[in-house]
């Protein structure tokens, strides 16, 4: 397959955990989340090792689809989960479990690197992580909250409360996502076209913002416990827009994979937070509301990335030769501008918020 056509499939995948978000909110209140995730998960399991066996591209692009719904609603049911452990425990939480999930990030990359180094195919590769991965899921699900399915009460008045609260916390999940999302994928780019690094150091800019969220999320909860919720979300929003900033303003090297960094460990709690007030909106069951914010906020790794990509372009299109802001291969730098805007609009968000809760 040639860029295009994995971008599409990839799209595919993104475009059926989207379509399956909205419905695991629903099937949350019907059958629980417990049944929900214990079933999505099995189904991924079971679907993401076809990737590999597909004869061919038209028949790998039916396959996409159920992997990302599976996918959709297991984020859903896993996240409804850890919301209801968090409630249980009675102190934030949530931030450990993303924590564990951006550890998997590494982990997953870690085990692709050396099945390469053990010369196993790509389909011998999914099968094996596919046996472990159900091994470690079956012993998980035994321990799954037994929540019975029933529908949440809804208050006198709750319906425009909970209508905003949703639109602001889907809104912070857009930002947030847009932002990871954009700098995980023009960070490796811009570290050899825009600050002139060389090749080998080109994934350590994505590496740093991975390296800066598991940093960030594994002593989030601390943090979240200290401070509370909309200043973590305050601070971090400050952080990733001083990071991405520092980045955009000075392209050089180090002071990029410093500014990448910074990005990572400021949005690092931010949706564990923006999930777990989701969880709590009156007139709501959790799942519904992770659901809704889930929807709005996953959509940004659909158009965030490309749209960084067009305005990079554009830029330079827009102007004649040589008056464009950042000439060349450099326009990176306003469409990464992109990120900076966002995290303005998402400290915004943070004091409006507050008011609708309040």
């Amino acid at each position: 397959m040639d860029n295009g056509q994995t971008g599409f499939a990839l799209t595919c995948l993104a475009v059926g955990a989207l379509l399956a978000m909205p419905l695991a909110g629903f099937l949350i209140v019907r059958f629980g989340s417990r049944r929900l995730t214990v079933l999505s998960s099995l189904g991924f399991i079971l679907t993401a090792p076809l990737i590999a066996l597909m004869p061919g591209y038209w028949v790998l692009l039916f396959i996409m689809p159920l992997v990302g719904v599976s996918t959709g609603v297991m984020d859903v049911g896993m996240n409804a989960q850890a919301v209801d452990v968090e409630r249980l425990w009675g102190t934030p939480i949530t931030s450990s479990f993303h924590a564990f999930f951006s550890g998997g990030m590494f982990l997953g990359a870690g085990a692709a690197a050396g099945f390469i180094q053990l010369g196993f195919d790509v389909d011998r590769h999914l099968l094996v992580v596919a046996a472990i991965t159900l091994c470690v899921a079956v012993y998980a699900w035994r321990d799954l909250l037994q929540d019975e399915p029933d529908a949440a009460e809804q208050t006198a008045g709750s319906v425009s409360k909970f209508g905003t609260a949703i639109i602001l916390l889907g809104i912070a999940s857009l930002c947030t996502m847009i932002g990871e999302g954009g700098v995980a994928d023009w960070s490796p780019i811009y570290m050899t076209r825009v600050t002139g690094s060389a090749e080998a150091l080109a994934p350590i800019g994505q590496a740093a913002l991975s390296g800066g969220m598991l940093v960030g999320r594994s002593l989030g909860d601390a943090i979240r416990l200290r401070f509370g919720s909309i200043k973590v979300v305050r601070v971090g929003a400050f952080m990733a827009f001083v990071g991405i900033t520092t980045a955009i303003l000075f392209p050089i090297p180090w002071l990029a994979i410093a500014g990448f960094a910074l990005v990572g460990l400021g949005l690092s709690n931010i949706i564990p937070v923006v999930f777990s007030e989701a969880s709590k909106v009156p007139g709501l069951r959790p799942g519904v509301g992770i659901s809704s914010v889930s929807t709005i906020g996953y959509s940004a790794f659909l158009f965030g990335p490309p749209i960084i990509g067009f305005i990079s372009d554009y830029q330079n299109a827009l102007l004649p030769q040589g008056m464009a802001f950042f000439p060349g291969v450099a326009g990176l730098r306003v469409g990464l501008g992109v990120v900076a805007l966002l995290m303005l609009v998402l400290l915004m968000v943070s004091v409006f918020f507050l008011r609708v809760r309040q």
